[in-house]
């Protein structure tokens, strides 16, 4: 059962209509009082050394979204590089198109690999991103007593437990529904309602304590290796980060980007870390380079990287469909 392309245009459009206005605004808040040459001397001053270890760790946070998806999807048949390659992939494509399409397509290539219903697979990847939210939500509220506080701090603070509390309840939901609502036969559906009570189902699952345990530390110790990677940027730069002040900038940027951009949140990302680091009196050139170097560390090798595996994987596809063709050619000969 293939997922329909309706998702990912619904997607794309709502990306384009609201993603690319709201980031081309936060863009020109993040750029309109900047000094291009200052920001340009700062970036050019850079220790490269803690850039690639900037660049390691962040590679590690792919590495262990990968796992912990894994563990998720309980699908043993699929490798582990596997998942390595769909999450990177699907980070590549939101790199590009607007309206995390990458998201929705994980879960396609996810229901291909392991040969499990649509919506299953897309159930799998809204637990993922749960626990993305969980993690920073938790590294927002431990580091907030830290910092100073600011109105658009308490809105995103807000916004976080509001969307914490939808996923948890979404999860609910999905449990009651499934429960006292049989599924009905499956002519008598059509494939939108297959792929929704799929994906009910599957969100439905019951995620034991221990394993949820197991998840969620997971989850806290991927995004701690991203706020170490935020750490090597900030040195690269001179700029001086508290571990307290490292995790309220991995979970204000990375909650802040959950609303709707452009691709790769260009715009969005800048504003998110102008306004985190200002609060620690960073000067704002500064924070604009740190912005731009911390976007640029993952940004460009998932871009180059996803975008590769996708034309091996077309190309492999394509060898596959000529070769499929020349064998049966030879067989009617």
């Amino acid at each position: 059962m293939k997922m329909p392309a309706t998702f990912r245009t619904r997607a794309t459009l709502l990306g384009v209509v609201v993603g690319l206005p709201l980031s081309a605004l936060l863009f020109w808040l993040a750029f309109r009082n900047a000094d291009l040459d200052e920001i340009s001397s700062v970036l050019a001053e850079a220790d490269v050394g803690s850039v690639v270890l900037a660049g390691i760790a962040l590679a590690g946070v792919y590495g262990g979204q990968a796992l912990r998806w894994r563990a998720i999807a309980r699908t043993p048949e699929v490798r582990g590089a596997r998942f390595g390659e769909m999450v990177v992939s699907g980070v590549a494509v939101n790199n590009v198109l607007p309206g995390r399409v990458g998201d929705l397509l994980r879960a396609r290539w996810l229901q291909v690999a392991a040969r499990i219903p649509a919506g299953r697979a897309l159930a799998t990847v809204f637990v993922d991103r749960a626990f993305d939210v969980l993690a920073l939500v938790v590294f927002l509220t431990i580091s907030l007593p830290f910092i100073s506080s600011a109105d658009w701090l308490r809105r995103i603070a807000v916004g976080g437990l509001v969307l914490l509390l939808a996923l948890g309840l979404v999860l609910v939901a999905a449990r009651a529904y499934t429960r006292y609502r049989t599924r009905e036969r499956r002519g008598q559906r059509s494939l939108l309602r297959r792929i929704a009570r799929d994906t009910l189902e599957g969100l439905a699952d019951p995620i034991d304590r221990v394993r949820g345990v197991v998840l969620a530390g997971a989850s806290l110790l991927t995004w701690a290796i991203w706020g170490l990677g935020a750490w090597f940027v900030a040195q690269a730069l001179g700029i001086e980060l508290s571990p307290a002040e490292a995790i309220f900038t991995t979970a204000v940027i990375n909650l802040g980007v959950a609303i709707p951009s452009s691709p790769g949140f260009i715009g969005t990302y800048q504003w998110l870390g102008v306004s985190a680091l200002t609060l620690f009196d960073v000067p704002t050139d500064q924070a604009l380079a740190f912005a731009i170097l911390m976007h640029a560390v993952w940004y460009v090798p998932t871009t180059l990287v996803g975008g590769g595996l996708l034309v091996r994987r077309s190309l492999g596809r394509m060898t596959q469909g000529v070769e499929s063709v020349h064998a049966a050619a030879e067989k009617r000969a």
